[in-house]
């Protein structure tokens, strides 16, 4: 894609089908709690006018809609019809009448008015050139406004304890296969020098982690359904038999290049834009 924020849906690897609308709902009930305590510390309020980038079927979009009140104002966009009509229905049912959705590209929206923020979730991380994505979103805010995103790093995993085999194979696999499939596979780590590659003041930092377990545990279908959702794209890649190992689909599966052990980490920069009033 010669435009480097025309669009993110051709680089969104886990796709746009049913499952994966499915697949988020799930990562939703693991990664919500981080994420509502993110935005609040980052400094999303009451009456606040929000721009959420790529909101999807609206899991961020209902918490930043609750923060900022009826007498705020929050406007989500994304490239997906069908996730945004879910998106839609849900923040309907639940009374935020002040929720805007449009399907639109980050290039092409053009506010009426500057926003007081910009927030995203998982974002950056499938845009083929993060930076460019950045310096529109700064754009798109006042002076004094904030810019916010939480993003994955998944150059690497962290190993649980005690030993469990198919759990770390699935983590190696996953890690592989971002390695490979976008440009910046440790964008979390990444954004404390692209914000200010962008024009921004050094941003405040925070890395945290999943810790899960037990056998009711939905780390485990949610790595599971992640791996389903990117099965094609695996494959696609160029997939190895490996002994002893069963894949998704009752068949074997692995990478050509036999995968590192990493860990997996997450950052959430948040920043306020610094200017002359």
């Amino acid at each position: 894609m010669d435009e480097i924020l025309a669009t993110t849906d051709t680089k969104y690897v886990l796709g746009h089908s049913d499952h994966e609308r499915r697949r988020l709902a799930l990562q939703a009930s693991i990664l919500n709690p981080l994420t509502d305590s993110f935005l609040r510390r980052a400094g999303i309020s009451a009456g606040m006018r929000v721009l959420e980038l790529g909101c999807g079927i609206g899991e961020v979009s209902l918490m930043a809609a609750r923060l900022v009140g009826p007498h705020g104002h929050v406007h989500c966009i994304d490239i997906d019809g069908d996730a945004l009509e879910i998106a839609r229905g849900r923040c309907r049912s639940a009374g935020h009448d002040h929720v805007v959705f449009e399907k639109v590209d980050v290039a092409t929206h053009a506010p009426v008015q500057l926003y007081d923020a910009v927030i995203g979730r998982h974002i950056l991380i499938h845009t083929p050139d993060a930076a460019a994505v950045l310096k529109k979103a700064v754009d798109k805010v006042h002076v004094g406004g904030l810019i916010a995103f939480q993003e994955y790093d998944l150059s690497f995993y962290p190993r649980g304890y005690p030993e469990m085999p198919l759990i770390f194979w699935v983590e190696e696999i996953l890690v592989e296969f971002f390695r490979r499939a976008v440009p910046r596979p440790n964008i979390g780590t990444q954004l404390f020098w692209l914000m200010q590659e962008a024009g921004l003041p050094p941003p405040e930092c925070r890395l945290e982690c999943v810790m899960d377990g037990g056998p009711y545990s939905p780390v485990y279908e949610w790595l599971a359904e992640t791996v389903r959702s990117l099965l094609p794209r695996i494959e696609a890649l160029g997939s190895t038999v490996r002994e002893g190992r069963q894949g998704i689909r009752g068949q074997p599966l692995g990478f050509a290049e036999p995968a590192r052990a990493r860990t997996r980490r997450e950052m959430n920069p948040q920043l306020r834009r610094k200017g002359m009033s």
